[in-house]
């Protein structure tokens, strides 16, 4: 055989090989999806059907083919089990295959491949996580960020040039002001930037709170003075029960740090710059489509019966606002796995056209 030949059945058989140790962790993830956000044990219990509790069977456990075998459903009580802890093991599969294929071992070596794979890895948890509980793990957040501080390490420690530069030309600096790039600005809209609009321009509450407590300074006969403390103290309570406002979570900070980390700033930016189109047009769309709902449901005012609000949904306090909250992280997961293959790409192309 040729030597194009032999590379091409070598990297033929490095890509199944990736792909199933990809389906097996992607596996394995389902598992990290469902028990972290409850603090149960990844290691300590079996696999078992939530609907029954039956252990589920090593043959029943081979990832991907396993789903189609059983047609979707438990073995012991035929319960219904979700396809996308398929979609999960087939969506990991795809991504390390396609990382491996991105960065050649000839050229890049196995190193930083695998670095993205479990980066990779960690960011499907993290998205998942958001997506079911609008939350994320801080074990899983640090340890994106020990495999972006390893990658990093051995960087330092294989390439010498004046910028140590990775094997995919990320320098130093620029995984530096990557890890700031985007988190920092991330950390000021969410928690200083959003709350400081909401209190001051959105919410009735605490307008209305500045308007009890301006009429307080001013002389008020005693009677008055005690209407408006009583008031006062309902919109304060009005306003614990509702919480702090963010724009941004915790966790998106630190997830778009760990990348920037990882990827440099060129790429964290065009992933943040995806993310936020994606999360943006979502949240339009979810939007237009509540206030159809509620149009539809919408009946005429004389014709709406009166009643009490019912245990199970509490009335909304008066002056206050719905809010309607989704999970951000999953757009920003889309960001970061586009600018792990094509990143600095998208950067170079988009700058290359403003001259």
């Amino acid at each position: 055989m040729s030597p194009s030949t032999i590379e091409t059945v070598a990297n033929l058989i490095i890509y199944i090989f990736v792909f199933a140790a990809g389906a097996v962790i992607g596996s394995f993830l389902n598992v990290c999806i469902l028990r972290l956000p409850r603090g149960e044990s990844l290691v300590k219990q079996n696999s078992h059907c939530m609907t029954c509790g039956a252990y589920i069977k090593h043959y029943d456990l081979i990832p991907i083919f396993s789903w189609f075998f059983l047609r979707g459903k438990c073995r012991n009580c035929g319960a219904k089990i979700s396809p996308r802890y398929m979609l999960i093991e087939l969506l990991t599969a795809v991504l390390f295959t396609g990382v491996f294929v991105k960065f050649d071992t000839a050229a890049y070596g196995f190193l930083y491949p695998m670095f993205a794979c479990f980066f990779l890895a960690a960011v499907i948890v993290v998205c998942f996580e958001d997506l079911d509980t609008k939350s994320m793990s801080i074990s899983v957040l640090l340890w994106m960020g020990a495999f972006a501080i390893g990658e990093t390490l051995t960087a330092l420690l294989t390439r010498q040039s004046n910028y140590i530069e990775s094997v995919t030309g990320i320098s130093l600096m620029d995984r530096i002001i990557g890890m700031f790039a985007v988190s920092v600005p991330l950390l000021l809209i969410g928690f200083v930037i959003t709350p400081l609009i909401y209190v001051y321009v959105i919410s009735d509450d605490h307008k209305e709170r500045r308007k009890l407590l301006k009429r307080l300074s001013s002389n008020l006969a005693p009677y008055d003075e005690t209407r408006v403390k009583s008031a006062l103290a309902k919109v304060d309570e009005r306003i614990k029960a509702q919480g702090p406002v963010y724009g941004f979570g915790m966790g998106d900070v630190v997830l778009m740090a760990a990348a920037g980390l990882m990827l440099g700033y060129k790429s964290v930016v065009t992933a943040a710059f995806i993310g936020i189109v994606l999360g943006g047009i979502y949240g339009i769309i979810v939007k237009s489509r509540g206030e159809k709902v509620e149009e539809e449901k919408a009946e005429p005012i004389e014709s709406a019966p009166i009643s009490e609000p019912s245990d199970s949904e509490p009335a909304l306090p008066q002056n206050s606002a719905p809010t309607s909250q989704f999970a951000f992280g999953p757009f920003l997961g889309i960001g970061i796995v586009t600018a792990v293959y094509v990143g600095n790409a998208i950067w170079d192309w988009y700058f290359s056209l403003l001259g």
